[in-house]
């Protein structure tokens, strides 16, 4: 990086792995290559692409740091596997073909409303391998009853089976974060209920004010708080009351 004049941007979140060997476990977490392109989000250094290339995948990754861009455009210029896409993963994102596989090394400030997006997609990802902040994969893979389980917990464990596949210390990324990483891969689950933009405004609702119960706040019969009821329930309750919203 200081070769090239280059330097992590705060402002972007940026973290880079920069342990090969890990890079190699991350991307093997993915089912094997198919002719359809992995979509890597923020590739940074390519410790990851590089990974990503070896096991035999095709790439669209999506890069927003112009410095990194044109690193990368040098790096990567005599792979014909790997094509570079400009700019803000959660706008160009959505301008491609959903692709069964994405995988990234995600910042804090975009985690949360990507994943929303890809769970949002009509279809979604059949495989996610991440890397994020333990706290937000905890998060994400939260039960009922606990202060990390919310409204994008239920979404996401409505359309994806949620693992983490383990943890990763600070040591492993440049610059070194403050707290540790985790590894955490969804795979999409066989039946995927229609209508997911008004469920997830619907259980949104639910979680607006926590200490209510759901029947000051939605058309239901309940006096349940909204973190107590798993999201088989909350689905059953959309399918129910949903369309008086």
């Amino acid at each position: 990086m200081a070769t090239h004049g280059l330097r992590p941007l705060r402002q972007l979140g940026q973290n880079f792995l920069v342990e090969p060997t890990l890079a190699t476990v991350i991307a093997a977490a993915l089912p094997p290559p198919n002719p359809e392109p992995v979509q890597e989000i923020g590739p940074g250094l390519g410790a990851l692409t590089r990974a990503l290339l070896t096991a035999g995948h095709t790439i669209e990754a999506f890069e927003i740091d112009q410095g990194l861009i044109a690193w990368l455009r040098q790096s990567f210029k005599d792979e014909p596997r790997f094509q570079l896409i400009e700019g803000d993963a959660l706008q160009t994102l959505a301008q491609h073909p959903p692709r069964p596989f994405v995988c990234g090394n995600l910042p804090y400030s975009i985690s949360t409303p990507l994943l929303v997006q890809l769970a949002l997609r009509t279809p979604p990802p059949k495989t996610i391998v991440v890397t994020l902040q333990k706290e937000v994969a905890d998060r994400f893979v939260a039960l009922p009853r606990t202060p990390e389980y919310g409204a994008v917990t239920i979404l996401l464990q409505t359309v994806f089976l949620l693992e983490k596949i383990r943890t990763l210390p600070p040591e492993v990324f440049y610059p070194r974060p403050q707290i540790e990483s985790a590894v955490l891969r969804l795979t999409s689950r066989p039946s995927i209920p229609h209508d997911l933009i008004n469920f997830y405004a619907f259980v949104k609702k639910g979680f607006s004010q926590r200490r209510k119960q759901l029947k000051r706040l939605l058309p239901v019969p309940l006096t349940q708080r909204a973190e107590e009821l798993d999201p088989a329930t909350w689905h059953q309750l959309y399918e129910q009351y949903g369309r008086e919203v």
